[in-house]
């Protein structure tokens, strides 16, 4: 996978698939242990930033891929992105994630009185800057984007339709139009999965709302499905728009087959292809739920539902 396009789509398998491997598996015991915190005070400081880094790289690499296809289809005569400039992007691309994952990594701790991974802020005030941040950096801001894009290469496809222009063959203006099916599909699934816990974490912190509506965690836990349910749609949706994608993906799985032959390389060189919200607010804020435990309600940490 050398093309320009297949690194961020390698990126964007990476950030979802191991998001998704470390979401299940670590979140199932804490679920039986009605968040309690088995893991220890390391894992504590190391798991959800993690995933928060994962779903923010899957959300910035989503981001990166609408804006470089749109460059190719609106702007088809100015100088286009290499391989070098592609691998730069995702280095970008995971540097920009971790600077929202930065206060949160100092931000939690581990309770042992109530067995907890904890978020604890100075204030009440500080614990909203932060959510408000999130939902800019993980949802409002990428999703501009991408609708922006999507927008933009529909219109300039339109404009070509009614112009009558020649300028791309036949099987150009198709792929241009599987860019602009696959664009949105990928930006109305990010809208649809990721708004829902944004929404459940700004009632949270604006409205209290684990005081006033019963079943608020159970709507977080719904919520956090639909966020690995996005992950793995992205995936499924490059399987079905990207041709490229899905040769290179057989020749691996022949390889495997036939590790004792010499594997070859399957499709074109270049193809169309395009990430999730901070997983503090798919994993965290238990605290809540165990200051109600502890006797202090009142208490400015957050509880980790899931």
């Amino acid at each position: 996978m050398k093309t320009v396009t297949n690194y961020f789509i390698l990126n964007l398998a990476v950030a979802d698939l191991t998001l998704t491997c470390i979401c299940i598996p670590f979140d199932i015991p804490v679920q039986e242990l009605h968040n309690s915190w088995p893991y220890g005070s390391l894992l504590c400081k190391i798991l959800y930033p993690l995933q928060t880094l994962l779903l923010l790289a899957s959300v910035y690499t989503l981001t990166a891929v609408s804006l470089a296809r749109q460059r190719a289809i609106v702007y088809p005569l100015k100088k286009q992105l290499t391989k070098t400039g592609a691998k730069i992007i995702v280095v970008v691309v995971w540097l920009f994630a971790i600077i929202p994952v930065t206060p949160y990594f100092q931000a939690l701790k581990f309770n042992p009185v109530v067995k907890a991974c904890e978020e604890s802020w100075d204030d009440s005030t500080t614990t909203k800057v932060y959510t408000t941040s999130i939902f800019f950096f993980q949802y409002v801001f990428p999703f501009c984007i991408m609708f922006s894009a999507y927008f933009s290469i529909s219109r300039e496809l339109k404009r070509r339709a009614e112009n009558g222009n020649q300028c791309l063959k036949d099987l150009q203006e198709e792929e241009a139009r599987k860019v602009v099916r696959m664009l949105k599909v990928v930006t109305t699934l990010f809208a649809l999965c990721l708004l829902p816990n944004n929404i459940m974490w700004l009632w949270l912190d604006y409205g209290n709302a684990d005081k006033h509506c019963k079943h608020f965690w159970e709507f977080v836990a719904f919520s956090n499905i639909l966020i690995l349910a996005n992950s793995a749609a992205n995936l499924i949706c490059y399987t079905i728009f990207n041709e490229n994608y899905r040769q290179e993906m057989k020749g691996l799985l022949i390889c495997r087959d036939h590790m004792h032959e010499p594997c070859r390389r399957h499709g074109s060189p270049e193809r169309i292809t395009p990430p999730q919200l901070s997983l503090r607010y798919v994993k965290n804020r238990s605290s809540t739920m165990n200051s109600y435990i502890s006797g202090n309600p009142e208490s400015d940490q957050h509880p980790i539902e899931h």
